[in-house]
This record gives C-alpha cells, structure tokens and sequence, in this order.
C-alpha cells in the first residue's frame, strides 16, 4: 500500500474515531454483557454494502463483531495504538523543542569560556565572541541530531503503526466479507 493510500487511511482513521454509530451503542448497552465499544467499528473508514440485503442493525452488530475479532486475530487494538501513537508523537516533539535551546545554551557556555580565556591573553570581548560561536556550532549540531533522532523515531512509530493498521484491516474485510458484506 503506498504512502498517499496510508495517509488517506490514517486521516480517515482520526476522523472515525470522532463517529459514535448511536444504534449501536444503544443496542450494545441494552445487552447483559455490556462491553466497549469502540468509537468506529470502521476505523480505516472503509465502504460496506450489505449484499445481501442485512438490515443496519444488522450491520452495525456485524462490524462490531469483526472489530472485536480483528482485534482479537492481531492482538492489536486501533484505537488503543492510535492513543499510544499519539503519546509517541508527543514525546518526540517535546525531546524536539528541548534540542532546540541547544545552540542557545551552547553559545552561552562558549562565550563563559572565551570570556575566561579572552580576559587572560587580553582581549575579553574578542573571547568571548569566538567561544560562543564555538560553543553555538557544537550546540547546534547536538540540537540538530537530537530533532533528526526525534523525527526519526516518530516516523518509525507512524510507519509501525501502518504496518499493523494494514494487517488488521485485512482481517477486518475477510471478516465482513465473510459475513456477505461488499467492502472497498
């Protein structure tokens, strides 16, 4: 599956997760074994035709059936790894903006040095000058490896995700499929 069809896919996944399907959730409920329902039980927002003519009802309780059994074939969760991928994202963005302050707080510790060093050979301010643009270079390149690792390892959490998200939705279809369902 390419990346566009992913992203689409991904996209379409955030956007169900704001759907509540209100028949569902109110015929779940009635139940003696009320469980969780999700708030999709088609995340990959994919189209479901009921070929052989199932009731809404019917459907609704038919999806939810293949969720839970796609869930329960993969030992993945959707909804619960799209909060963890979230958590993720968050993290790296935050290790992100701290490496930031990187060739700030460089600089700063470089012109201390200079400074130090400027004022024995005579020429304080000139010290001062070349240990922070040392320290600033050495700072800024810390900072830089530290948002590439960040963006890095958010890029492989997303990338995990998919890969997880395209095994589970397989199961999902040969489940709905398999219940007369047309899916695209």
């Amino acid at each position: 599956m390419n990346r566009h069809r992913m992203s689409i896919i991904v996209i379409g996944f955030v956007i169900s997760v704001c759907t509540v399907l209100a028949g569902l959730a109110q015929e779940v409920q009635t139940t003696a074994n009320p469980q969780t329902i999700p708030p999709s039980t088609n995340p990959t927002n994919r189209v479901i035709y009921p070929a052989q003519g199932q009731s809404t009802d019917q459907q609704m309780k038919d999806q939810l059936e293949c969720y839970n059994w796609a869930t329960q074939q993969t030992g993945w969760d959707p909804y619960k790894a799209y909060d963890k991928l979230v958590d993720q994202g968050y993290a790296a963005k935050q290790t992100a903006e701290e490496a930031q302050g990187g060739l700030v707080r460089g600089a700063a510790k470089g012109a201390l040095v200079g400074l130090a060093i400027g004022a024995i050979a005579g020429d304080a301010g000139k010290g001062a000058a070349i240990g922070a643009a040392a320290g600033g270079m050495t700072g800024g390149m810390r900072s830089r490896r530290a948002r590439q690792s960040a963006d890095a390892q958010a890029q492989q959490a997303i990338d995990e995700f998919n890969r997880h998200l395209e095994v589970w939705d397989r199961n999902y279809v040969a489940c709905m499929t398999g219940r007369g369902y047309t899916v695209e």
